[in-house]
């Protein structure tokens, strides 16, 4: 169930990191040979203090006067557990898989870095992140939002979101989010 601190949580991390590196994404973690960006955090039940890791991965931008600037590809890996913060009634204690929350975004994103990692020659850098403590009050995206220097927060031109993919009740897309900023609009 990929919950909060959990063992499971840790091998998808460890996963998803090798699944980076063979689809020929560059390391963006804490370390320069690194795709672990890890931090400290309280929550679970019972509370606890655990280690959570975003997965880091990115194909540099071939312009060097955008050299600062990068688009953000996202997808929270983190889901329920056995239920904490959000169990469903009556489900208390029993996995919460979240197979469309959000195991189908990350497979979206696993499959543009294993298309577009090694070939693809963007002109501003593309960084893919699966976020951790998403459930837990969006913990993995605000940890990578305060943390990043590389690429500055003030530059990131845009991010595409993959969360809870291929939800097509009577075959209509959806997509979210796209009054976010004016630049969006015309797409």
């Amino acid at each position: 169930g990929r919950g909060f601190g959990s063992p499971e949580l840790d091998r998808a991390a460890d996963y998803l990191a090798t699944q980076f590196r063979e689809a020929g994404l560059q390391p963006a973690g804490d370390d320069p040979d690194s795709y672990f960006q890890n931090w400290r955090a309280r929550g679970g039940d019972p509370e606890r203090e655990v280690v959570l890791k975003n997965i880091v991965g990115f194909i540099p931008g071939t312009k060097p006067e955008w050299a600062a600037q990068s688009v953000v590809v996202g997808a929270h890996y983190d889901h329920l557990g056995l239920g904490w913060p959000d169990a469903h009634q009556g489900e208390v204690g029993m996995i919460h898989p979240g197979a469309d929350d959000n195991a189908s975004g990350v497979a979206v994103l696993l499959e543009l870095a294993r298309v577009l990692g090694k070939t693809w020659q963007p002109e501003r850098t593309v960084v893919f992140i699966a976020f951790s403590g998403e459930e837990a009050g969006r913990l993995g995206s605000q940890h990578y939002v305060a943390h990043t220097s590389r690429w500055p927060v003030a530059d990131i031109i845009g991010m595409l979101n993959l969360d809870s993919v291929g939800r097509l009740g009577q075959n209509k897309l959806m997509v979210f989010g796209t009054a976010s900023a004016d630049e969006w609009l015309h797409i």
